[in-house]
């Protein structure tokens, strides 16, 4: 099942990403008083928390299943050829509003919203940091399609139990969009003066370049894989993203 491993990297990282907004505010705590331990902080508070959702969705997948089909369409019984139309439409989208807005967003500058949250972050101490962290986390997690997603799937394969080290493995992936940020943090702190400034300065466009371009992979990838079933019958990947 390479592909299932795959895709759940894939999901983790995409997850992850476009919450672009969590990278910012941990890049932003390196500019406060003790940019270590606010940012480990806040990592702490984020990885644990959404960890922590996963287990529980584990055991209440049934209630948490019933309350999202109130939102959402049931898509399960839909036939394959239906399927990957649907895919490759929202495939197709991914990668416009991935260009459109990857383009919008270079071109403006620093917004005054960044400015206001970095001023905001500077208040805050560790344990306060870690809360941030887990109520992004908790707040989102109702609406984090690709968690959801990949959490049903390692249900279904694995059941509640098995599907542990997945959950584990999923929350680990999530998490290292925040570690490359850090890892230059720690490399460069000694070796170039104002690195914080700098890191604070272009964290808010690189950030939103990556979620913006990962879009457009994805909807690439999706669409090749709608596109080799239409024409072979057989799609690229064997497990569906929904």
């Amino acid at each position: 099942m390479p592909d299932f491993w795959f895709f759940l990297t894939s999901t983790a990282l995409f997850d992850s990403l476009s919450t672009a907004v969590q990278i910012i505010i941990f890049v932003f705590f390196f500019s406060t008083r003790r940019p270590l331990a606010n940012s480990l902080a806040f990592m702490a508070g984020l990885g644990l928390a959404y960890l922590g959702c996963g287990l529980l969705f584990l055991v209440k997948e049934r209630a948490i299943n019933a309350w999202i089909a109130q939102w959402f369409p049931n898509v399960s019984g839909i036939s394959d050829p239906q399927y990957y139309l649907l895919q490759l439409l929202g495939a197709m989208a991914f990668v416009a509003g991935g260009i459109f807005f990857g383009l919008r967003n270079w071109r403006r500058g620093a917004s005054k919203q960044n400015e206001r949250l970095a001023g905001f972050l500077k208040i805050l101490n560790p344990f306060t940091a870690a809360l941030l962290g887990v109520f992004l986390s908790v707040s989102g997690f109702p609406f984090s399609l690709p968690y959801l997603g990949a959490l049903e799937k390692l249900s279904g394969f694995y059941g509640p139990q098995g599907a542990v080290p997945g959950v584990l493995y999923y929350n680990l992936i999530y998490l290292v969009p925040l570690l490359v940020p850090l890892g230059i943090y720690l490399v460069l702190k000694s070796r170039v003066t104002g690195i914080e400034a700098k890191l604070h300065l272009h964290s808010p466009r690189w950030g939103s370049l990556l979620n913006n371009a990962l879009s457009v992979v994805l909807g690439l990838l999706l669409s090749a894989d709608s596109c080799v079933y239409f024409f072979s019958g057989h799609p690229l990947l064997s497990s569906k993203f929904f």
